[in-house]
C-alpha cells in the first residue's frame, strides 16, 4: 500500500506575495509622506514633532510598520488556513481506505493543532502588543497635543504674574546675587589665611552690614522688621507677600552672618595651631546659630496666614496646629547640632589626638607630612603619626581618616564650616 501526501498553496502565495509588495510600496509611500508632514507640522506642533523624533512615540513610521506588519502577519495566517491537504491511496480496498482515512484524519488534526497553537499564540501575543504599544503613543500623543494648545496661555499668565510683582521679583534676584558672591569672597578671605589684610577684611564687613541696612530702610513698609524679630505681621499678609517677607529676611540674615564672620577673621588674625582650630569651631557655631534662628525665622508669618478667620474657625485652627507640630519637628532638628557645636567649642582636648612630646616629634623627624615644614604646635594623632595642628585640623574639616595610613581617626560628627562657607537653601518653610 503506498500513500502519498502533498500540500498546495501556490496560488494563495503568490496572492500572498502579491498583496506583500503592494502593502511595502504603499508603506514606503505613507512613510515617505509621514516624513514630510512630520517636518512640515514642526512649527505648529513641536512638542509632539520632538517626541517623535526622539523615538519616545516612534512617528508615523512606527505605526505605518506596526501596521504593515500587522497586515503581513494576517496574510501568512489566511495562507495556511487556504492550505488543502489531498490523500491518494493506492492498492488498498475501499475498506481500508476507510479505515486508513478514520485513523489518519484524527492524528493529522492533532498534529496540525500541535504545531498551530505555538505561532497562533505569537500572532496573538505579538497583535496584543502592538495594539497596547499604539495606544500607549497614541496616549502620548494626545497629552503632547494638549500642552502644546495650553503652553501660550501660560506663557501668557507668567508674563502677566511677573508684570505683576516685578519688584518683588527684582529685590529677591539682586539680593540673592550679592549674597552668593560675597560667600565666595569670604571663603577666599578664609583660605588666604596669614596672608589677608585686616583692611580689606574690614571694608568688606562693612559693605556686607551697608547692604543690609540700606534694604531694611527701603523696604521698611513691607512688614520685614516684625518678622525679624519673630513678630507676627499686623495684618493677614497674601500668599506671595509671605513668600516675599521670608526670603528677603532669610537672605538679609545670612549676609549680616557674613558680616559677623568676618569681624571674626579679623579677631584670629594670623591665627596657627590651636587659633586655627578655635577660628573654625566659632565659624561652624555661628552658621548653626543661623541655622536655628533661620528655622524659626518664617514661623510667625505662616502663623499669622495660617490664622485666618476667612477661611473658618476649623479650618484656621487644624491648619495652624498642623503647621506648628510640623515646625516644632523641625526645630528640634536644628537643635541637636547647635548643641553639639557649642560643646566642640566649650572642649578644650582634641577628640582625635593629642599634643606631642619633644621625644615623640624627634622621633617623626619634625617635619610636618602635609606642610613639608617645621611642626608648629605638633599633633599626635590616634595612629601615632604626628601634624602640625593647623594642618590636621584644615584636614579634618573635609576627611575623617589619617592623611598617610588613611585609618579612620576621627569619630562622625556634625559638619564643619571652618572654610566660611554659608548654607544657600532658602528656608521657606
Amino acid at each position: 500500500m503506498e500513500t502519498s501526501v502533498t500540500a498546495t498553496a501556490n496560488s494563495s502565495s503568490s496572492s500572498s506575495g502579491n498583496t506583500s509588495s503592494s502593502s511595502e510600496s504603499s508603506g514606503n509611500g505613507l512613510r515617505r509622506f509621514g516624513f514630510r508632514v512630520a517636518v512640515l507640522n514642526f512649527v505648529q506642533s513641536p512638542l509632539t514633532s520632538l517626541f517623535e523624533n526622539s523615538g519616545l512615540l516612534g512617528g508615523r513610521r512606527s505605526v505605518i510598520m506596526s501596521d504593515s506588519q500587522e497586515t503581513a502577519d494576517q496574510i501568512e495566517d489566511e495562507d495556511e488556513e487556504e492550505e488543502e491537504l489531498s490523500i491518494r491511496i493506492v492498492g488498498a480496498t475501499e475498506s481500508e481506505a476507510e479505515y486508513f482515512m478514520g485513523h489518519s484524519e484524527p492524528e493529522q488534526s492533532a498534529s496540525d493543532a500541535g504545531n498551530g497553537s505555538p505561532d497562533d499564540l505569537t500572532n496573538s501575543v505579538r497583535r496584543s502588543s502592538s495594539s497596547s504599544g499604539s495606544s500607549s503613543r497614541y496616549d502620548i500623543q494626545q497629552l503632547a497635543k494638549w500642552v502644546e494648545e495650553i503652553l501660550p496661555y501660560s506663557l501668557l499668565l507668567l508674563v502677566v504674574f511677573i508684570r505683576q510683582h516685578l519688584k518683588g521679583f527684582a529685590v529677591v534676584i539682586s539680593i540673592a546675587a550679592v549674597m552668593f558672591k560675597s560667600n565666595d569672597i569670604l571663603k577666599k578671605q578664609i583660605a588666604l589665611k596669614e596672608e589677608r589684610k585686616t583692611s580689606v577684611v574690614v571694608s568688606i564687613a562693612l559693605v556686607f552690614m551697608l547692604q543690609v541696612v540700606l534694604i531694611y530702610l527701603w523696604l521698611r513698609d513691607t512688614d520685614l522688621l516684625y518678622a525679624l524679630v519673630l513678630l507676627p505681621p499686623k495684618a493677614v499678609p497674601p500668599f506671595m507677600h509671605a513668600i516675599f517677607i521670608i526670603t528677603v529676611n532669610d537672605i538679609m540674615v545670612r549676609q549680616a552672618a557674613m558680616a559677623l564672620k568676618c569681624m571674626l577673621l579679623i579677631y584670629y588674625k594670623n591665627c596657627r595651631g590651636r587659633d586655627y582650630r578655635k577660628q573654625g569651631q566659632m565659624l561652624t557655631l555661628v552658621e548653626y546659630t543661623l541655622l536655628l534662628y533661620r528655622a524659626l525665622l518664617p514661623t510667625p508669618v505662616w502663623y499669622r496666614f495660617f490664622l485666618n478667620k476667612g477661611y473658618g474657625s476649623i479650618v484656621s485652627s487644624l491648619t495652624t496646629g498642623l503647621y506648628l507640630t510640623l515646625k516644632f519637628k523641625s526645630i528640634i532638628e536644628k537643635v541637636y547640632p547647635f548643641f553639639a557645636a557649642l560643646k566642640a567649642l566649650r572642649r578644650k582636648e582634641m577628640h582625635y589626638g593629642s599634643y606631642a612630646t619633644a621625644e615623640q616629634v624627634n622621633a617623626a623627624g619634625d617635619l610636618c607630612a602635609i606642610c613639608q615644614e617645621k611642626m608648629h604646635a605638633p599633633i599626635l594623632l590616634r595612629c601615632k603619626h604626628i601634624f602640625c595642628e593647623e594642618c590636621v585640623s584644615e584636614w579634618f574639616e573635609r576627611e575623617r581618616t589619617c592623611p598617610l595610613c588613611r585609618v579612620l581617626v576621627k569619630a562622625a560628627d556634625i559638619k564643619s564650616y571652618g572654610d566660611g562657607s554659608t548654607t544657600l537653601s532658602v528656608q521657606l518653610f
